[in-house]
Order: C-alpha cells, then structure tokens, then sequence
C-alpha cells in the first residue's frame, strides 16, 4: 500500500491521523526562500519548529515522523544537529536541491547523526543531475515534487507532468536504481474534482510509486472544537482511499493504460480552461 504523509505540528491532530494509521506525520520546517519563489500562490507555507519534534513524538504509537529541512546552505549542518538533538526523528528530508554537491553534503552531514534521508526533487537542476545523484549512497527515499516544478516551468497546470512524459522520464531513471519514491499529493476521492484522485491514485499504480503526501483538500478543516466530526471525516477519506487502492492494485496493463489516457485527456481539459480563463483578461 502507498505510504501517507500527513503534515502537521499539532499534537491532537498528529494523535488522531496516528490511531488512523497513517504511515508518517510530516513536520515542516522550510521557510528559506520558500516564501519568494512562491509568492501569491495558494500553497502551504508552515510555521513548525523543531521543538515540534519532540511534542509530536510523544503522543505517536505507529507513525514515524520525517522532517523537512531547509534547502541545502551555510545552516544545514547546525539544523542537522538539531534536529538530530531531538532524538525522534525517523527520517529527514532536503528540498529545493539542484547540485551533486548539495545532495552529497547533506547526505554526508545527516549520516553523522546516522538519520535516514529523503529527497524532495522538485527543481528543473535537480532533474537535470538526476543520474549522477542516484549514484550516491544513502538515499532512502525520493518524493517527487509537483508544485515548484510547476512554478519553474510556467506551466499552466501543477499535474502536467503526469501527461507530458516528466515524471514517466524520472521515474524510469529511479526504478533502473531501484530507488524507493513517492509523487506529490492526492485529494479526497470523493471530491468531484479534474483530475479526480482516483485517476490520480491509479497512475501512482502504474508507475510504481509508494508514497504520497495527502493535501489540503484530503484532510477535512482541523477544529479543536469538534475533534470527533474531524476524526470521523478524515476516518472516512482514509477508508475510501484504501478501497480504491485495493482496486487499483489488481488492475490489468491494459485498464492502467486507460486510465492513464483518462488521465492525460482530464489535464488537458483543465490546460485549455485555465488559458481560456486567462485569454479572458
């Protein structure tokens, strides 16, 4: 089954998606040029602290945490450290990364502190160095990520690369190395949206991926004040979308590659929108 990444810092939160058996609560502790290259754009911009670590850790029975670092600079290795002071860390991820050198190093610096490491590949360099970065020794994971590929790109919509052979290039590299990946974030199922989760949850499927971070529009709004309508929701969301993966796992090669023409069609339909939307203006 595909591994669910959760992000939070709040501890009855964290709580709940553990007792819901989601596989890793994501702590995020990125802000370093986050907020510039992605300046008016509805995305998630966190405010965790590495003092979260330990509060998040003291309330999990099953879920591992893994914690995303700033990109790779002068701080990573005193943030390391840190981070690796909290003594619960199962995994730690580098985002933003775009040279050899910068994934070496922090491979290097995290082995120090004998954490596992995640990579978060989401930069047309990044991309581009592929080949020589899976040569190194260490890497657990590898998360590919869509939003600032989108950004970098200019492109019109955060799912293209599913359509225009981006990811199908990437992951063919990865699994020649055998090397353990997940792909961006999935929705709820039952959202009508374009394209829909499920389309989405069958193409993970079909390229073989095995993790996926669980977005705003999986989760149902977080209130203190009704924490049994939100465990509940997120129950539900949770249940449906292990029942569509247990369809999607016994699919045939021909019904993948429907899907995937479902896929590619349901993206193009939202392209041409979007720019008929903008040639409006």
């Amino acid at each position: 089954m595909l591994e669910l990444f959760y992000i939070t810092n709040n501890k009855i939160e964290a709580k709940i998606a553990d007792n819901l058996g989601i596989d890793w609560i994501f702590i995020d502790l990125e802000k370093i040029g986050k907020e510039d290259r992605q300046k008016n754009r509805n995305t998630v911009k966190s405010e965790h602290q590495i003092s979260d670590i330990k509060v998040i850790k003291s309330v999990l029975s099953k879920s591992k945490i893994l914690v995303r670092t700033n990109p790779y600079g002068e701080w990573t290795r005193e943030e390391i450290a840190q981070i690796a002071k909290s003594g619960h860390v199962d995994m730690i991820m580098l985002p933003y990364f775009k040279e050899l050198f910068e994934v070496k190093n922090f491979l290097k610096i995290a082995k120090e502190h004998s954490l596992k490491v995640a990579l978060l590949l989401e930069t047309l360099s990044g991309i581009k160095n592929l080949d020589k970065i899976l040569l190194l020794d260490g890497i657990d994971y590898l998360h590919i990520g869509l939003n600032d590929i989108h950004i970098e790109r200019k492109t019109s919509f955060m799912f293209e690369p599913y359509s225009d052979g981006l990811i199908d290039n990437i992951v063919k590299k990865l699994k020649n190395k055998k090397q353990k990946f997940g792909i961006g974030g999935i929705a709820c199922v039952s959202i009508d949206i374009l394209p829909s989760a499920k389309t989405i949850l069958i193409e993970h499927y079909r390229l073989g991926s095995q993790g996926v971070i669980l977005s705003r529009t999986f989760k149902p709004d977080f209130e203190t004040n009704n924490l049994t309508d939100f465990e509940e929701k997120l129950k539900i969301s949770i249940s449906l979308f292990r029942r569509e993966e247990s369809i999607a796992k016994e699919l045939s090669n021909s019904e993948f590659k429907q899907n995937k023409l479902k896929l590619d069609n349901n993206i193009a339909e939202v392209v041409k929108t979007i720019k008929n939307k903008n040639n409006e203006f």
